[in-house]
């Protein structure tokens, strides 16, 4: 009788100091951040559209900015261009820019973020910054 409640003691602790399973996440996280240069943040939505030889791009995700930021998950291909577009909410374009995976492999490129900022006087970009995150 005592082994079985030792084991079923053993069993509990275990359950309970596991770890859950997490699901494998596929793709790249991308993320973006906009913001005025006095500090406040960019409202508008964000655009990430595959580019197509003819025709227009496919819309591949459409986030709108939150605080200042967005963000969508997305697999990559390497043989694929694709570009980013930024939209205020008067529906005037911020800013648009290609990227590619063309020269990594997609599915090492864990997270890319971008930090926009913009000079409020006439919505130009005043700088921004770029971080990737890896895997190998």
């Amino acid at each position: 009788m005592k082994k079985s409640y030792s084991i079923v003691l053993i069993l509990a602790i275990a359950a309970i100091f596991s770890s859950p399973a997490q699901p494998q996440t596929t793709g790249t996280g991308l993320i973006m951040g906009a913001h005025w240069d006095d500090g406040t943040n960019v409202a508008g939505t964000v655009i990430v559209g595959q580019m197509n030889a003819t025709g227009p791009d496919t819309i591949l995700a459409t986030r709108t900015l939150s605080s200042g930021w967005a963000s969508t998950t997305l697999s990559l291909s390497t043989s694929s261009l694709y570009d980013v577009t930024l939209v205020g909410t008067n529906g005037t374009q911020l800013v648009k820019f290609p990227f590619s995976a063309a020269m990594i492999n997609p599915a090492n490129l864990q997270r890319a973020a971008m930090n926009l900022v913009f000079r409020k006087t006439d919505s130009s970009l005043k700088s921004a910054q770029i971080s990737v995150s890896m895997a190998f």
